[in-house]
Formats: structure tokens, C-alpha cells, sequence
């Protein structure tokens, strides 16, 4: 296989395999001037800096910035690759040989220089650094290249516009008020979704899954506690606002209850959501099934897995060890994905030990790495499941943003309803939760 033919192999690789693991390994292995083909080169940069800003590789796109007769060999390039699977194979062939091309290139040069060297000691020098430059070419041989800024930044412009004319979607969890504090998500981040038991994260969980399907944004689910089949019904159940425990005793439905299950059907129907209900998984499996999933599917949006604490542990020296070692892998996956990764958790028991048990960041159960890693973290506080007389805040649940790196913290109200949630007006859920404080405080003052 000539140079030409493996530069057009890697690049058709590219364009076949889109913005998958394989095609970013392959933008860590060669760089623009390993390819001798100008048209190559162009090509090569215009991918790297689509797949870096936006996490596609469209030969469609690139195309529209093509001319004339570089546009139809681009698809050609797409011909001359017979394996895209082999694109990694391909990719170091492609780097070796310009490997030994610089090398040749670097004899040639040094035997040029020593000839007209006017002694020992500049022949030396010339020796040295052409040991040097061996060495260099030798370690940078599985090295990772460093992005420039300028593949990241060259179509920021073109994104911002994109997404103010609804053409690129923001993932967001399409739960108004939460969403404007916290400004979206980004592609690589990883959120924290905690409660104690009973609090609902589950149930929050497949609000902002639902929303995020009508939206068009593609959902995968790891239920490690829940079957496909109870996670289907309590989406349908919300969409109907029927309590959740009536579906296990059907006899209790009302005759409008039957119709609002049809329709909550009719609207879930054929939304891009998966499930993966299998308990016991690890984190690599979990991790081999979602980049299989993406590769199939590149609208995937998001992932969610329900919960935290049900994923298997690594071998390690100490629980909590081991419970940082998931973590990181679960940011590292939202990172190789470039797909944002919300992760459930339950809380530290001492919540219940405090006279405010609203939750905070040091309650993450198990390993400050959770904290750590972690773009976002979410916690619901319901006030009427520890005050089930006296609450002065029943049907009212607060969204506590505990950290935010892109957004700001605070608390973002919603209404509590039959075991679902619902959106509500902020200023007057503010207005009652402050009121209870200060009932709350009067109290203590009298006794």
C-alpha cells in the first residue's frame, strides 16, 4: 500500500466511522504533517476540529467547505478505505512510515552537515542532536498529540450561532428553572443526582429523561435496581399524573385513569430511549455497552445510571477507595464519550442525625472522590417525609445545587404530586420554605 493510499485509507476511516472511540484514537496518533496530500491534510484538520467542538465527523459538512473536484475525491477517500474497523491499524502504518521518512530526512542532513563541518567539535554538536531528534521520534511514537486551541476555538462562532437558530440542541435536563441556574450541560460532564431513600431521585431521574426524549435527545438508562418494565410504567404513570402504586393494583384505577395510560403510552411511544436493566455490572461493562451504544446510535445525549451504589466495586484496599475508582471511570467515560453522564446516589445516614437535614456535598456517600469528580451535584429535600403533620412545605420539594461548576448553586423548587414532580412557581414555593424557617425559629425563641 503507497503513502497516498494509506493517507486516503485513514482519512475515508474517518469518514465512514464518524466521531467514534476508534476515529479519536486515530486524531491522538497522526497529526496534519504526517500527510503528504495537500487535499488530505485540509481534510485532516476540518475533521479534527469538527469532532474536538462538536463530537460529529460529517462528510456531508465538509463537503460544504469543499470545491469543484476536492469534494468528489473526498468521497473517494471514503472507497479506498475497505476496513474501517482496521482505521487504528491503518493510522500507525501511516505514522511509521512518516516516521521513516523524517528519519531518512534526518541522516541525510546530519551526513550533509559533517561533510562541511569544520571540526571535531561542531561534528560532535551535529551527532548529538541528531541522537536527540532519534530520541524524540522514538518517544513520541504512542505519545497523545497535544490539541491547539485553535481546533477548539475555529468554530465556536459557527456553534453559538447553530444553537441561537435551534440547528445544534443543548442538552439541558428541560426542567426550566433548574436548567437556568445551572446554564445546561456540557458534553463531558458528570452530574450527581442524591437523596436519601424515598426522596425520589428516581422519579426526578425519569422526568428529565422523559423531557430529554421529547426533545429528540437520545437516553440510555443502567437500572440496576428497577426493571425496564417498572421504570415504563412509572414514566407513564407521571405523564398521566396516576400514582405510581395504582399500576400494582389495577383494581383501584379509575375509568379516566385508563384513558390517561393510554395516552401516557401514545406519548412515550417510539421516544429514543434504551434501558439496560441487568444488576451486578461493573463499571467496564457499563462502559463497553455505552460506547457500543454510541457508536450505533450517535444521538445518544445522555446517560443515566440508577444508582451509584449498585455499581459492582473494583478490588481495592478500602471501600471508599473503591468507590472513588467508579467515580473517576464514570467521569472518564463522560469525557471518551463526550456524552454527559448523570449518576444517582444515595446520602450519608448522619443527614438524619441533623437538626437541618437538608442535604450538602459532604453527605455523598462513601468516598470524597464523588465530590471531587463531579461537574454538578443535585439534592432533593423534601421537608413533609421527616414533618409529615407539621410541614408547612407539603407538595413542595427542593432541588439543592450543591456545586456547579458552569452554572451558579442555590435551590430550584418543584411540586411534589403523587409521588411525581412538577414544575411551580418559584417565588411562591420560596415564599413558603422561607416562612417555615422563620416559623421554625420563633419557636425555638419561645421554648
Amino acid at each position: 500500500m503507497s503513502v497516498q493510499q494509506l493517507e486516503g485509507s485513514v482519512i475515508g476511516g474517518l469518514l465512514l466511522n464518524g466521531a467514534n472511540q476508534n476515529s479519536f484514537d486515530v486524531l491522538n496518533i497522526v497529526n496534519e504533517s504526517m500527510f503528504t496530500v495537500g487535499l488530505y491534510r485540509n481534510l485532516f484538520k476540518e475533521i479534527k476540529q469538527q469532532a474536538l467542538s462538536k463530537n460529529i465527523i460529517d462528510p456531508v459538512i465538509l463537503s460544504g467547505k469543499l470545491t469543484g473536484q476536492d469534494s468528489a475525491n473526498m468521497f473517494e477517500s471514503m472507497k479506498m478505505c475497505h476496513s474501517p474497523a482496521n482505521i487504528i491499524g491503518y493510522a500507525r502504518m501511516m505514522k511509521e512510515d512518516y516516521q521513516a521518512r523524517k528519519i531518512s530526512q534526518l541522516i541525510k542532513k546530519a551526513n550533509n552537515d559533517i561533510n562541511s563541518s569544520a571540526n571535531a567539535d561542531i561534528t560532535k554538536d551535529i551527532v548529538k542532536d541528531l541522537i536527540k531528534e532519534f530520541e524524540m521520534i522514538n518517544t513520541s511514537s504512542e505519545e497523545l498529540e497535544p490539541i491547539h486551541i485553535n481546533d477548539v476555538l475555529g468554530s465556536m462562532f459557527e456553534t453559538l450561532e447553530n444553537r441561537m437558530n435551534g440547528i445544534e440542541k443543548v442538552i439541558n435536563f428541560s426542567i426550566p428553572d433548574l436548567d437556568k441556574k445551572i446554564g445546561g450541560l456540557e458534553p463531558s460532564d458528570y452530574i450527581i443526582l442524591a437523596a436519601r431513600p424515598s426522596m425520589g431521585k428516581t422519579e426526578l431521574a425519569l422526568e428529565a429523561i422523559k423531557q430529554m426524549a421529547m426533545k429528540g435527545h437520545g437516553v440510555l438508562v443502567f437500572s440496576l435496581e428497577m426493571s425496564a418494565s417498572q421504570l415504563a410504567q412509572r414514566q407513564v404513570a407521571s405523564t398521566g399524573n396516576i400514582a405510581s402504586g395504582k399500576f400494582r393494583n389495577p383494581a383501584d384505577l379509575e375509568e379516566s385513569d385508563w384513558g390517561k395510560i393510554s395516552a401516557g403510552i401514545g406519548q412515550m411511544m417510539n421516544l429514543p430511549i434504551w434501558m439496560v436493566d441487568i444488576s451486578d455490572l461493573t463499571i467496564e461493562k457499563i462502559r463497553n455497552v455505552a460506547r457500543r451504544h454510541k457508536q450505533k446510535h450517535p444521538e445518544l445525549a445522555a446517560i443515566f445510571i440508577d444508582y451509584l451504589g449498585l455499581i459492582k466495586l473494583p478490588k481495592a484496599e478500602r471501600n471508599d477507595i473503591a468507590v472513588g475508582i467508579v467515580s473517576s471511570e464514570i467521569k472518564s467515560m463522560a469525557k471518551e464519550l463526550k456524552t454527559p453522564v448523570i449518576a444517582l446516589s444515595q446520602l450519608s445516614r448522619k443527614v438524619e442525625e441533623r437538626p437541618n437535614k437538608r442535604p450538602m456535598n459532604s453527605d455523598l456517600r462513601n468516598s470524597g472522590d464523588i465530590e471531587q469528580d463531579a461537574d454538578l451535584t443535585i439534592f432533593i429535600y423534601r421537608d413533609e417525609y421527616y414533618n409529615k403533620e407539621n410541614s408547612t412545605q407539603k407538595g413542595i420539594a427542593e432541588l439543592i445545587i450543591g456545586k456547579a461548576r458552569n452554572g451558579e448553586t442555590g435551590t430550584v423548587y418543584m411540586e411534589f404530586r403523587n409521588g411525581h414532580f412538577y414544575n411551580t412557581d418559584q417565588a411562591r414555593a420560596s415564599e413558603i420554605a422561607n416562612s417555615k424557617s422563620v416559623n421554625q425559629n420563633a419557636k425555638k425563641a419561645v421554648f
